[in-house]
């Protein structure tokens, strides 16, 4: 009797032990590139827009559930444009393995975007992976985002700057 309970508590502790190894992505403040008013002008319907914010965030933390990663803070950048298209960089310091980058940008691109009558939406939410501290980096600026400026005459065009550095 007393070996079928140490197996048991062993067994409780184990997969308590394998519980934490998940990955516990949390998000916190949110960074629009652009000004309200040109939201506005875009016709962004701000509860879809914040729906569609808490969709991605809850993907993310589903592609993300069963791996263990370091940790790391930084942003998840999206662009929406107005042809339904999803653009997805991740600013994350230290980065994350590219084929987990890859998870977190595939299940960003699952969920239906919000409207946007022309252009482009642009927005950073503020992600840290297994750490409960969030970057202190007053913006988002992917690395793709460093290279597509030098390339630009007005690198602070946010719409310009999100073509340029457009994923393929």
């Amino acid at each position: 009797m007393k070996r079928l309970l140490q197996g048991s508590i062993f067994t409780a502790l184990l997969m308590l032990s394998l519980g934490s190894l998940a990955a516990e992505p949390r998000f916190d403040a949110t960074y629009f590139f652009q000004s309200e008013a040109s939201l506005k002008e875009k016709q962004v319907d701000f509860k879809d827009l914040a729906r569609y914010s808490r969709q991605i965030q809850t993907q993310v933390w589903k592609a993300l559930k069963k791996v263990s990663l370091m940790p790391s803070r930084g942003y998840l950048v999206i662009a929406v444009k107005s042809d339904q298209q999803v653009g997805v960089w991740l600013d994350m310091e230290p980065a994350l393995h590219e084929y987990y980058e890859n998870e977190v940008v595939e299940a960003c691109k699952k969920v239906l975007p919000f409207q946007v009558a022309e252009g482009a939406v642009v927005f950073g939410i503020q992600m840290s992976i297994d750490s409960p501290v969030h970057t202190r980096k007053p913006k988002p600026e992917p690395k793709t985002w460093v290279e597509a400026k030098k390339k630009l005459d007005n690198p602070n065009d946010i719409e310009a700057l999100v073509e340029a550095a457009w994923p393929e």
